[in-house]
């Protein structure tokens, strides 16, 4: 709660900016600290110039005003179900701290978890062709059942899309707005907004009952890609929203995907140009993404897996079972199988080939076996 109040009171004075802002919590955590600091004249000076150091100054030497009005706003927040969270918050998104202009305050309407690292942002025009809107389906649903969560901006078409994918296979996702979290756009999305907040998160940088605006929507795109590890653009015309978020991701040294399209429709004309130009890597299936972003998903794929593979073990027969407890992370060949299980080598074979198909087993050269994960 301090951080909370601590961050919000920087951005109470006015003429203090983000940028300042971010350079004096780098400096200062805490009241504690920024009255210290303020202590050494010059080099609060130094930083934000005398006159925004003798404004926040005379702030700190009287915040009983300050401190009934955050009281006071805190509790409005929280009787419309808004909370807020703050750069040196502990739930603030980690990928978004790290890039090179991430908003002071985050407001939201729901849960944020530290699941959002894995993240991949979902994006596209807003009319989708019935190519797009199978594809996107498709590919958030391929994302979803390996519980990498879905980001996007809750526009109607791509965006709904892939939310209510995510949401029909009880993934989480985030729905970043370019309006305040109370504020429901597009109006027609108002059931996927409820959805939303009962499964992920609404987040904004403004203010609640902040209206849309189309200066909004840009910098709404930078927290897209921001909170991702990855942006996946499904259809784009040229001059589409989504290219900014593409652009955003790879100024922020992200990886972006763009599903190829039909080379005579408007609809992939961007996510055509991004892949001829090489800014984005082509996605015809989920393991594309997977490949690419191995590494950094690699906790929540082997998660997953793992999962899968207690639900498949609980279904082996007695032979499978005991094939399966003889078989280990070390390549065994057929002849040691079969003589440490007791079974011959036909119905080893016959075995092992439906743990194969389980996904359990693997077959290396030679007739050698191996757990495939």
């Amino acid at each position: 709660m301090d951080e909370l109040k601590y961050v919000y009171f920087l951005k109470s004075i006015k003429g203090l900016g983000e940028i300042k802002i971010k350079k004096l919590i780098s400096r200062c955590r805490n009241f504690e600290q920024l009255k210290d600091f303020l202590n050494e004249k010059f080099p609060i000076i130094q930083l934000l110039g005398p006159v925004l150091a003798g404004k926040l100054e005379k702030s700190l030497s009287n915040t009983a005003a300050f401190e009934r009005e955050f009281d006071l706003l805190k509790k409005k927040l929280e009787s419309s179900g808004i909370k807020f969270t703050t750069i040196i918050s502990k739930n603030y998104p980690e990928n978004l701290k790290q890039i090179p202009d991430p908003p002071v305050i985050l407001y939201y309407k729901g849960k944020l978890t530290r699941e959002d690292k894995y993240s991949v942002g979902v994006v596209g025009t807003r009319a989708p062709t019935q190519y797009g809107q199978l594809v996107c389906e498709n590919l958030t649903e391929g994302l979803s059942k390996s519980s990498v969560p879905v980001i996007s901006g809750m526009a109607i078409g791509v965006d709904s899309i892939a939310h209510s994918v995510a949401l029909r296979n009880s993934n989480i996702t985030y729905a970043v707005l370019g309006s305040g979290v109370d504020v429901v756009y597009p109006y027609e999305n108002s059931k996927l907004y409820k959805a939303i907040i009962e499964h992920g998160a609404v987040i904004s940088e403004y203010e609640p009952g902040v209206q849309p605006d189309k200066t909004n929507f840009p910098a709404r795109n930078r927290i897209i890609s921001g909170i991702s590890i990855g942006v996946l653009i499904i259809e784009s015309g040229l001059k589409g929203g989504s290219l900014i978020t593409a652009n955003f991701a790879l100024d922020q040294n992200k990886e972006v995907f763009a599903v190829p399209g039909n080379i005579t429709s408007n609809a992939s004309k961007g996510t055509n140009e991004l892949i001829k130009r090489g800014m984005a890597k082509p996605v015809t299936e989920v393991s594309d993404i997977f490949e690419e972003l191995e590494a950094k998903l690699k906790p929540i794929l082997k998660k997953e897996i793992f999962e899968n593979q207690v639900k498949v073990i609980k279904t082996l027969n007695e032979k499978e079972n005991k094939l399966f407890s003889v078989i280990n992370d070390e390549p065994l060949n057929i002849d040691q199988i079969s003589e440490v299980s007791g079974f011959n080598i036909t119905d080893c074979l016959v075995n092992l080939l439906s743990l194969e198909f389980k996904g359990v087993v693997k077959q290396l050269p030679g007739k050698n076996f191996i757990r495939s994960c």
